[in-house]
């Protein structure tokens, strides 16, 4: 088995960029360690080439479901971009990192496996100290974080937003901030405000005086957004059949719904009972307590892991973007490594993860 601690360079290893679906699990004193998380399909020419540079390098790699149900193929969606993806992820990958309810039907094979989301990891601390100060009320009750690009309206349930979030607004007389624009599936309405996507640090200011995030999204995988507005103490409404992030609703956090039909009466519940999101979400999330849970799986394979209190995922906070298999066709997700040269928007947020 390899060491845990073992590197080619230490050096080469800390500065060599990962770029999406590759990540780094760093030891709790930040340094590298032999394991890479995979978080989703590896299909470009420049993922296949860093997979095998990493390969020659001697790393292990863990599965992470970050990407819709990651590892199941999608092989319509690999196509349409001009794609493919013939890797056996579960042969790659030596443990699994899972956010299903019934993992079994994702996942075919016996590895050793771990319900942990890349979205468990998010700090609450770093969260509320990056937020852009608040300028005052808005008069906006909750947001919906949307999109003005098809494809990306698909992964965000335009349509069933299109179909609560007008009458939330009628029937219980909130006001809506949409970051999108109208659409014949989703109207102009009254108590609806469309917007253009904001920098992080302005979405989360406006994130944080909201009375609850809307999430209507059925195909997300590991949604940061919903940890982070946790960690903003704002409570959740989400779409009972979500992939992932079911984990983080419970009767201290928010509610989930079904359709239009039970939309007015999940809200009413959610605004008419004491809820305690942040707390929460501290007390059973985290880079801490992930960390603990990630390194607890890589031991059941790794018998020489010396690290005895937790790990922790190599990552970006400034740009703090996520990554999604759907570009055009020849490029590449952002670096998961900071260079100080790009701002991420909320238009950028779009990931399954």
């Amino acid at each position: 088995m390899k060491n845990f601690g073992a590197k080619v360079d230490p050096a080469a290893e800390v500065m060599s960029p990962l770029r999406w679906p590759f990540q780094r699990v760093l030891n709790a004193h930040y340094q590298p360690t032999a394991w890479v998380l995979v978080n989703g399909p590896i299909v470009t020419e420049e993922q296949h080439e860093q997979f095998a540079h990493l390969r020659r390098s001697g790393c292990r790699f863990a599965g992470m479901s970050s990407y819709m149900n990651f590892p199941m193929s999608e092989p319509e969606i690999i196509s349409g971009l001009g794609q493919t993806d013939l890797l056996d992820y579960e042969a790659v990958c030596e443990v699994w990192c899972h956010c299903f309810r019934d993992p079994d039907k994702y996942l075919r094979t016996k590895l050793p496996r771990a319900l942990i989301s890349i979205s468990d990891f998010t700090d609450h601390m770093w969260v509320s100290k990056t937020i852009a100060p608040a300028k005052g009320e808005d008069g906006i009750d909750f947001i919906y974080l949307g999109a003005t690009e098809d494809w990306k309206r698909v992964a965000k349930n335009w349509k069933l937003a299109g179909q609560c979030i007008p009458r939330l607004c009628k029937d219980l007389r909130l006001r809506a901030f949409v970051f999108g624009t109208p659409t014949p599936q989703f109207p102009e309405a009254p108590g609806v405000v469309f917007g253009a996507p904001l920098a992080w640090e302005q979405f989360l200011a406006r994130l944080s005086r909201a009375k609850f995030l809307f999430v209507p999204n059925e195909s997300d995988a590991s949604p940061r957004l919903l940890a982070e507005a946790l960690c903003l103490n704002v409570p959740l409404v989400v779409n009972s059949h979500i992939l992932g992030g079911w984990k983080y609703v419970n009767r201290f956090t928010g509610v989930f719904f079904d359709n239009e039909r039970n939309i007015v009466e999940a809200v009413s519940n959610c605004l008419s009972r004491p809820l305690s999101p942040r707390n929460w979400f501290r007390a059973n999330y985290g880079p801490y307590l992930a960390g603990q849970r990630l390194l607890w799986l890589l031991k059941t394979v790794d018998s020489e892991i010396s690290e005895a209190s937790h790990v922790c995922l190599h990552e970006s906070h400034k740009d703090h973007l996520d990554h999604r298999l759907h570009l055009p066709q020849g490029a590449v997700g952002p670096s998961l490594e900071n260079n100080g040269s790009k701002q991420a928007s909320w238009s950028d947020r779009t990931k399954v993860g």
